[in-house]
């Protein structure tokens, strides 16, 4: 007569193939890919409430799969690039932002407008003035486009929600400051601080698919599938 114990393992012999596919499944996903789903707007326009994003998780280390543990560097963290990280507040939850220093960089920052070693994010430098006005003169959202190591994209401001503040300081050793495209309405490294190096989980690839539910059924963005971020 089979004991409840001798009755389970002999379904774990009898199953074990499907066990092990599911087993190192969950562990190439740990190791290797992962999505994540965007559940604010701190990204936009580059990145839409509801997107679900491919995650390269080899990107900058190989860990032992089910835990922290590096196993091998694979790549550094570049400026510009997106990256999914551990929030440093409560690294149970994850967050989603632009890196914009390294460690060491000069980083000033005036009303959201930034430098990183003592030169300017702006494509067009001289119309600093102008977006500086706007802030202070304009009701509705606008964007203009930066570029940090060769990525240019756009940045939205939303002129009622700008703070007034200036902040100039260097990134400490193994430390990363973060900041989110939609400038005025992102909690990021200017409220809780930097980031270290082992909170980095991995590089942003593309959007997967985009997703937000309207009320009971969901509202797919199939304009949004597939699309690279830069």
């Amino acid at each position: 007569m089979l004991t409840i114990r001798n009755y389970i393992a002999k379904k774990i012999y009898d199953y074990r193939g499907a066990i092990l596919i599911v087993v190192l499944v969950f562990s190439m996903r740990w190791s290797f890919a992962d999505h994540y789903r965007v559940p604010s707007g701190s990204m936009i326009p580059t990145i839409h409430i509801g997107d679900h994003l491919l995650v390269n998780k080899v990107a900058y280390d190989i860990k032992l799969p089910f835990t922290d543990i590096v196993l091998v560097d694979t790549g550094t963290p570049e400026r510009g690039e997106i990256i999914v990280f551990k929030y440093p507040k409560d690294p149970s939850v994850n967050y989603v932002k632009r890196l914009i220093g390294l460690p060491g960089d000069t980083i000033e920052i005036l009303n959201g407008f930034l430098k990183i070693n003592g030169k300017t994010t702006l494509v067009r430098s001289e119309y600093f003035q102008e977006n500086l006005e706007r802030l202070y003169h304009e009701t509705s959202e606008f964007s203009y486009n930066e570029k940090i190591e060769g990525r240019e994209f756009n940045v939205q401001r939303i002129p009622n929600l700008t703070r007034e503040h200036y902040m100039k300081f260097v990134v400490p050793k193994d430390m990363y400051f973060f900041m989110g495209d939609n400038r005025d309405n992102s909690r990021d490294s200017r409220e809780w601080g930097f980031v270290p190096r082992e909170h980095l989980k991995g590089r942003v690839a593309n959007v997967t698919f985009s997703m937000v539910f309207d009320g009971i059924f969901p509202k797919i963005d199939l304009s949004r599938s597939g699309k690279k971020l830069i």
